[in-house]
């Protein structure tokens, strides 16, 4: 397909006449061709690397009935050259004068409706060039087919510098009818008729001047048609923005990107993950155990052995299914399912030499943070693996390259270039982040949410507890995850104790293969069944705080550690303050003001303690490894629950207590959420016995997602077939972004930056006072380059996530200064107890902050 490629040379005449950039010290210029021909030299190395020829293939062949070979060859040429075409507009005089100093065709200046903007009149040269191009074919019906792609490719040109709006916005655009008086496109027309009158080329192509047929063409197909379409534009685009910028950093920068990420000398980290200690238990494990005889195994004491035997039935059902994408992993909480997951992805990567990339996805930082502790701890912190993997997060610094030959040696600039670039990009080979910054990347119509949208492909993406986020958009999940993996050869691994049979809710007929073929096996066995007890006793009445307090007192023995979860912040805040002064156990509290540091201190504070009292909010169902004897619970979602009596008895060495109790309105915070609604919830005997019998299929199939099916039936506009027919297959990102965002927070909340000392991970004392003058000196500071500058500034941004709290924008206080977003308050020690615990009360009450 690259022979495919275009010359700029040969199709715009001035090419060489016409500037693109001027270097930063504004001594040299560099053409128009030049940039283009550097732009195209990354889109080529992007293709190869990406394979993204296979993928054009899998598109065709999914998304076109049958075109005739000249029709393929046209389309394939289109795609190919929408990175040739995608600057032709900086031919625009006005641009040359006003951007790069240069007089140029001063008589073809454009009106002012124009001006000096480039990538509107870019996106009318590619269109004028392929119409031309398309109707030279014969049938009608490929021809009008064509065109569809020939405006979306001249769509993503156009919007190359900016956020994804509605196709429908530009296209109206060409037409004047989009009802707002923009009618840039067909200024953009005149002015390149003009263009090329001038330059003596030849007719221009008429434009449609209806989009009736073109945006509702597909409106019958089957959804995952919709969803390629889709994906493809937004590979498109993303490839687009990468090259333009790749190609745009080298020449003001000298930085050349030679690869992206790709995961390298597989062979040798996955022989360091075999020599480990785990990985060689169980690899004797399964040369002269394994299988166990499954009369043995219900017998079995050791916990070890269960995580073992799961490790493999995985591992040769995958082996079984290799040539599959989507995967389901539903394993008992404490049942290993982190390093079964890893070796998953290593055996995929090990029949797939195309794979290049491993996402490792998590619902919360911790989580993230905590596997990533995980891989140091199997990797033995060797430099050459550890150098490929990146936290993707704003909690920790941008990664560096550990290879300084990657970026220029001892060069500075050229240094902060590469780590900003591949933080933009993802160029990490193993990349570990949150469901946030998956779905940012999968659906945000920002142009940063989008750049690593290319990355995807030819990846593995392992998704932990998909199901811990609103099941009114597991319906959307599950189409679009299902139809990215077929079009950009995605391996899927989703991953939970609690997971849903997805497939009811999609009509996608692609095989979803589950690993664990036997769950009984392992979820009725009793080192994961009657590991912890469930006791209703309080259900019997409404908790308040008193008589949770006097239970607690009353039950409670020497040398235990008790667990007690809130679905309430201001709840867990004021038990703790009670606490406190009620019992002599140490009592320790964690919320989601506890950053990241506070959460290791607490943890630590818990495997020092022989007795202690730990109280939390949701934070501490997932991500966070302590192990407690008993437990309360405020009760919410049945997934919580489950999640939470992972806490308890986690090594399987005694016998571990959950007591739930009711006390907040789940059915409120879970709005949306079916899940939260008392039916659902263990007031009932039905819940209770799935919760015992771990018979979560049940849950889902007979309960759950017939009620989420049912609520997404109805003709409007949440309607999830209306949705896809009228959102997805028009291109309207903005509308996709939206029903997309995993978390919906419609509190305004402002952030407060509480100036003290803390204790940093290596027992320094970091004083965030000094963080604050660091930062507004990095702000101050004009004498270094932009991109040494972003990267400071992230890094900073990371080190002063621990004294960021967030308030009600209602909060009146008096801040001592102010800077953007962030309101400083120099004395913040004394908003604090004795355990380091954020007080809100005493801010609340403070005179002399509040006015």
């Amino acid at each position: 397909m690259e022979k495919m490629m275009l010359s700029i040379k040969e199709l715009m005449k001035c090419s060489e006449q016409c500037y693109a950039h001027i270097s930063e010290n504004g001594e040299e210029k560099e053409t128009l061709s030049s940039h283009t021909e550097l732009c195209q030299k990354y889109w080529i190395r992007i293709f190869r690397k990406k394979h993204v020829d296979l993928l054009i293939k899998e598109f065709e062949k999914e998304y076109f009935d049958e075109i005739s070979g000249d029709a393929k060859r046209i389309f394939e040429k289109m795609v190919v050259n929408i990175v040739t075409f995608h600057d032709f507009g900086k031919v625009n005089p006005k641009f040359q004068k006003d951007k790069m100093h240069h007089k140029f065709c001063l008589n073809l200046v454009p009106d002012s409706n124009i001006g000096s903007k480039h990538s509107i009149l870019s996106a009318i040269f590619y269109l004028e060039y392929f119409l031309s191009e398309i109707n030279k074919l014969d049938d009608k019906t490929e021809k009008e087919l064509l065109k569809d792609f020939a405006y979306i490719y001249s769509y993503i040109i156009s919007r190359h510098h900016g956020k994804l709006v509605n196709l429908e916005a530009y296209l109206n655009s060409l037409t004047g009818r989009n009802g707002e008086g923009d009618d840039l496109g067909i200024r953009a027309k005149e002015w390149i008729e003009c263009w090329k009158r001038e330059w003596g080329e030849e007719k221009n192509s008429k434009l449609r001047k209806s989009w009736k047929n073109m945006l509702g063409r597909n409106g019958q197909e089957k959804t995952e048609k919709l969803v390629y379409l889709y994906g493809f534009t937004r590979l498109l685009y993303s490839m687009l923005v990468a090259s333009d910028y790749y190609a745009t950093s080298e020449y003001m920068k000298g930085v050349e990107i030679k690869n992206f990420g790709e995961l390298e000398k597989c062979e040798k980290i996955i022989d360091i993950y075999e020599n480990s200690f785990v990985q060689k238990s169980i690899r004797n494990y399964q040369q002269e155990h394994y299988p166990k005889e499954q009369l043995e195994l219900k017998q079995e004491q050791d916990i070890n052995i269960l995580r073992t035997e799961m490790f493999l039935d995985a591992e040769n059902e995958l082996k079984r299914n290799i040539n599959d994408s989507i995967f389901y992993l539903e394993a008992p909480t404490g049942s290993g399912k982190s390093n079964t997951a890893m070796n998953l992805s290593f055996e995929l990567m090990k029949q797939d030499k195309n794979i290049q990339k491993i996402f490792y996805i998590y619902p919360f930082n911790t989580l993230v943070e905590q596997n990533m502790e995980t891989i140091s701890r199997i990797f033995r912190e060797n430099k050459e693996v550890m150098s490929q993997v990146a936290v993707v997060n704003s909690l920790v610094p941008l990664k560096e390259r550990a290879d300084e030959d990657d970026w220029g040696g001892k060069d500075k600039g050229k240094k902060y270039q590469t780590i900003l670039l591949d933080r933009q990009f993802l160029n990490y080979p193993i990349v570990l982040s949150t469901h946030v910054m998956l779905f940012r990347t999968l659906f945000g119509h920002y142009k940063e949410d989008v750049f690593g949208f290319y990355q995807l492909c030819n990846s593995i993406i392992v998704l932990d507890e998909i199901q811990s986020y609103k099941n009114s958009r597991w319906e959307e999940i599950v189409t679009f995850l299902k139809a990215f993996a077929k079009l950009l050869h995605v391996k899927i691994i989703i991953m939970s104790a609690t997971l849903p049979n997805l497939e009811i809710l999609t009509d996608n007929q692609m095989k979803a293969v589950h690993l664990i073929k036997d769950r009984e096996k392992y979820f009725h066995h009793p080192k994961f069944a009657k590991r912890v007890v469930a006791d209703y006793g309080l259900l019997d009445q409404k908790m308040t705080l008193e008589k949770l307090e006097e239970h607690i007192c009353t039950n409670i023995t020497n040398n235990q550690k008790v667990l007690v979860e809130f679905i309430k912040k201001k709840s867990a805040e004021e038990f703790y303050e009670r606490m406190k002064e009620q019992t002599d156990y140490p009592v320790l509290v964690m919320t989601g003001d506890s950053s990241i540091q506070e959460r290791k201190r607490i943890i630590e504070k818990i495997q020092e303690l022989e007795s202690v009292i730990l109280i939390a909010t949701q934070v501490i169902e997932a991500g966070v490894d302590i192990d407690m004897d008993i437990g309360y619970k405020d009760i919410s979602r049945l997934d919580s629950e489950e999640q939470f009596m992972g806490r308890i008895n986690r090594s399987a060495k005694r016998r571990g207590t959950v007591y739930f109790f009711d006390m907040d309105d789940a059915g409120k915070i879970y709005e949306g959420d079916v899940r939260g609604e008392d039916r659902f919830s263990l007031k009932t005997t039905a819940m209770r016995e799935i919760l015992t019998t771990k018979n979560f299929p049940k849950f889902y199939e007979e309960n759950i997602l017939p009620a989420v099916k049912e609520s997404g039936s109805g003709i409007n506009e949440e309607n999830v077939k209306y949705f896809f027919r009228e959102s997805v297959q028009k291109l309207k990102f903005p509308e996709i972004d939206n029903r997309m965002k995993l978390i919906e927070d419609d509190r305004h909340m402002i952030s407060v930056y509480l100036g003290r000392e803390v204790m940093g991970e290596d027992k320094e004392i970091i004083d965030g006072r000094k963080i604050w003058e660091e930062y507004k000196d990095l702000l101050e500071n004009e004498t270094i380059e932009y991109s040494e500058k972003i990267v400071k500034l992230r890094n900073l941004r990371s080190k002063m996530n621990e004294f960021i709290y967030q308030f009600s924008e209602k909060t009146k206080f008096q801040e001592d200064e102010q800077i953007g977003d962030i309101y400083y308050i120099e004395n913040g020690e004394k908003y604090f107890d004795e355990n380091g615990v954020l007080n809100r009360k005493i801010l609340e009450n403070e005179t002399d902050l509040f006015l």
